[in-house]
């Protein structure tokens, strides 16, 4: 019986550590205390450096390009707010509510459009309906806007003006 329970426990030992193996070969590790430094891909360590000059040399749409060829994708996945154009606006636009927006964007849905309208779609984990954000993206006019939600009370941000959102594109 003891050789069971001995074969049963190392088993367990074994799985663990071959699943923690798969997990560090898609992750680099933490170079300080940045808790967002942990989790990056490997990839994308690489590639910011490259586009830093074209970046530069970009016009300020260079980053919602991002945006308007990801539909269908999580903006976590594209790695939305590595981009610097882009986050160099909404900072702009939201200013002071800029940090706690990207700090409670967890729980994201995919990026749609309806007529060259964009949206895309985050909260707060474990407090949704608390504290949420809708951003809508305008690509014939690049036009960006925020809507901040905290418990109901609504923060809207508009560059340009506000967008016309389709009913359709609202529900999504």
């Amino acid at each position: 019986m003891k050789k069971l329970i001995a074969g049963a426990f190392a088993l367990s030992l074994l799985a663990t550590a071959v699943s923690c193996k798969k997990e560090a070969k898609t992750e680099i590790p933490s170079t300080g205390t940045d808790s967002l430094a942990a989790t990056v891909p490997v990839d994308s360590v690489a590639g910011p450096k490259k586009d830093s000059v074209s970046a530069a040399a970009s016009t300020t749409s260079a980053g919602i390009d991002l945006i308007t060829k990801s539909t269908g994708k999580y903006p976590h996945d594209i790695k939305l707010f590595e981009d610097k154009n882009l986050t160099d606006r909404l900072k702009k636009l939201t200013g002071t509510q800029y940090d706690e927006m990207i700090k409670s964007f967890n729980v994201e849905s995919p990026i749609v459009s309806e007529n060259g309208i964009y949206k895309l779609n985050g909260c707060k984990q474990h407090d949704c309906p608390g504290y949420s954000t809708t951003m809508y993206y305008d690509a014939k006019n690049d036009n960006l806007n925020v809507a901040i939600d905290k418990n109901g009370k609504v923060a809207d941000f508009a560059e340009k003006g506000k967008i016309t959102v389709p009913d359709h594109l609202k529900s999504k």
